[in-house]
């Protein structure tokens, strides 16, 4: 890291705690940015741009809060020092552009390899005030059931005892086979095990596994957040008699408005007032984002939603963290003139 980069990514230190934390149900209805990170033309991480980015994600996508140091967020190719210096540069710039917690959270994953990495991490977490946190299951020693995925759980959420907690279930990516429902199954049976729990990120496709976890949280205790938007509409109904629908997505960056557009129309808690035209114009909405997430895939989700805000204005750099690969000229030429004019749909109509 050049000695302009540490010096900028320290100026973020301005984190504060905060005497209170937020329950569950403050996080359930949100919606969350699974946010990128913006990386210089050296390719250090940055945090320049942050405040304009929130500023974005707040008053042109209806973006509630931040999912930050994720998966879109490159977090598992940060160093320690990083991600602390991105978890207080994201707090910092919300200060700036005058948002408190209420209006958009930040939400830090905070999992590394190493369990003491992740401790101190959710500790210091803790420290700044941060509204949450989030781990996955390790990868290279993969819990083999539910017990040991709650065991390791409370393990980093005991350093950070005040703070939300989020597991952060991810098959596709951490190979870890422990269905979601039998994860959250084993943490209410002994809720002094994880009392920081609050829900969790889905980032399955398993229809079936989600309804399961649903089923179980009979009280609606929990954030149930469906973490991959290509799924969004068939998981609405699991919540019609929830009192609330929060999702995580990478594409909110670029297609909260659609998304958010999407469940309204599905009418989550008047099926009554539904019509057929408002289900189909939702039906063709997802259609709209899975399109999107096809034509992405072909160079990377991050890449192209981080060259999206490149050509928004939002951001300067499309830089990726090794061993992501960066765009190339053509990629970006793609980009630009086959998948960034479908962010601009159904904008008028929200």
């Amino acid at each position: 890291m050049t000695k302009r980069a540490a010096e900028e990514l320290a100026a973020g230190t301005c984190g504060t705690p905060k005497s209170a934390k937020m329950a569950s149900h403050t996080l359930a209805s949100r919606c969350f940015a699974a946010a990128v990170q913006e990386v210089d033309e050296s390719g250090n991480v940055t945090v320049r741009n942050t405040a304009s980015y929130i500023r974005y994600l707040h008053e042109q996508q209806n973006c509630t809060a931040a999912f930050i140091c994720g998966t879109t967020g490159e977090g598992s190719s940060m160093t320690f020092e990083e991600r602390k210096a991105v978890t207080y540069g994201w707090l910092c710039a919300r200060s700036s552009v005058g948002l408190s917690s209420d209006a958009f959270a930040i939400l830090v994953v905070v999992g590394f390899e190493s369990i003491k990495a992740s401790r101190e991490l959710a500790a210091l977490c803790e420290q700044a005030g941060v509204d949450g946190i989030a781990v996955m299951p390790p990868t290279f020693n993969k819990p083999k059931n539910a017990t040991e995925v709650v065991d390791y759980l409370a393990e980093i959420a005991s350093a950070a005892p005040s703070t939300p907690f989020l597991y952060y279930h991810f098959p596709d990516r951490t190979g870890c086979s422990v269905t979601a429902h039998s994860i959250i199954q084993e943490a209410l049976s002994s809720p002094s095990r994880l009392p920081t729990l609050v829900g969790l990120k889905f980032g399955s496709l398993d229809v079936l596994d989600y309804g399961l976890m649903c089923d179980m949280d009979t009280e609606h205790k929990l954030a149930l957040l469906p973490g991959l938007e290509a799924s969004l509409l068939p998981l609405i109904n699991y919540h019609s008699n929830r009192g609330s629908f929060g999702f995580v997505a990478a594409t909110v960056s670029v297609f909260g408005h659609v998304l958010h557009r999407i469940v309204d129309l599905a009418g989550l808690h008047n099926k009554a007032k539904v019509s057929k035209a408002d289900l189909q114009t939702a039906v063709e909405l997802q259609g709209l984002v899975r399109a999107y997430m096809k034509k992405a895939s072909e160079f990377g989700w991050t890449q192209t939603i981080k060259h999206c805000l490149v050509l928004a204005g939002v951001l300067q750099s499309d830089r990726m963290l090794a061993p992501l690969k960066q765009l190339t000229d053509e990629q970006r030429s793609i980009i630009a003139t086959e998948i960034f004019p479908m962010t601009k749909k159904g904008v008028r109509a929200c």
